[in-house]
């Protein structure tokens, strides 16, 4: 049964496959990746947090919360998109950091349940894994959260997307009829690929706008201008 969704806060927990030196952040605590020249120290980021980054559009620029020490994996950043805002912590649930396939993030988004719904979908698809299968189940239930609720509440929010996607293509198919554009969106579906969808529906919402062909002067249109109506205005200065 899935479980409800909080109506203002999700609460995620992943497992980290891959992380590397990709990211630093400048004095300032903003988030850079690795070759700019204001970064002063190293964000080991993961998988997790790299496609987060990637799938959530118009975001402002990552702040650190918390810098990583001498730990370069274990940190803090939050970003901010629209009504969303999104924090990511990245720890080590086991072998006090010496395990890379022991670290984990918790994701936590704060906005309205249809947009966190369809940045976890996103997210989900984008990744080479399930982000709720843990390397230490055993360990991550005892110290962090249960893996069986966390690995619910990740179906959940993808199921809410799903929902959210499919009453919007039946939505437009009401409106604007069958159309191989409604076809390509049920497909994208299938494959939880969301951009897709919205783009499918998109293209078939711009095919519908009607242009008022009779307004249109393919020629151009020479605007008459009589000498009388022009006036004559001397701005010379006299010596």
């Amino acid at each position: 049964m899935a479980a409800v969704i909080d109506p203002l806060t999700s609460i995620l927990h992943a497992q980290v496959k891959r992380s590397g030196p990709t990211h630093g952040c400048d004095d300032e605590g903003n988030l850079r990746l690795k070759a700019h020249p204001s970064n002063v120290s190293t964000v080991y980021l993961g998988d997790i947090a790299r496609t987060l980054l990637t799938v959530v559009q118009g975001s402002s620029t990552p702040v650190m919360e918390k810098k990583p020490g001498f730990d370069e994996q274990n940190w803090t950043f939050s970003i901010q998109s629209g009504d969303v805002k999104i924090t990511v912590d990245s720890f080590s649930y086991w072998g006090f950091g010496l395990f890379t396939k022991c670290y984990a993030n918790t994701i936590t988004i704060h906005g309205p349940v249809s947009e966190r719904a369809r940045i976890v979908l996103d997210l989900v698809a984008s990744l080479s894994h399930k982000p709720w299968e843990f390397a230490r189940s055993g360990k991550f239930s005892s110290k962090v959260c249960d893996v069986e609720v966390n690995t619910t509440s990740w179906l959940s929010h993808t199921a809410r997307a799903k929902e959210d996607l499919n009453e919007l293509i039946e939505q437009t198919l009401l409106v604007k009829g069958e159309s191989p554009e409604i076809e390509i969106a049920r497909n994208a579906l299938a494959d939880d690929n969301s951009p897709a969808v919205l783009r499918a529906l998109a293209r078939l919402e711009a095919e519908s706008i009607d242009i008022e062909i009779d307004d249109v002067i393919p020629e151009g249109q020479v605007l008459q201008i009589s000498n009388d109506s022009i006036p004559y205005v001397d701005l010379s200065e006299e010596e």
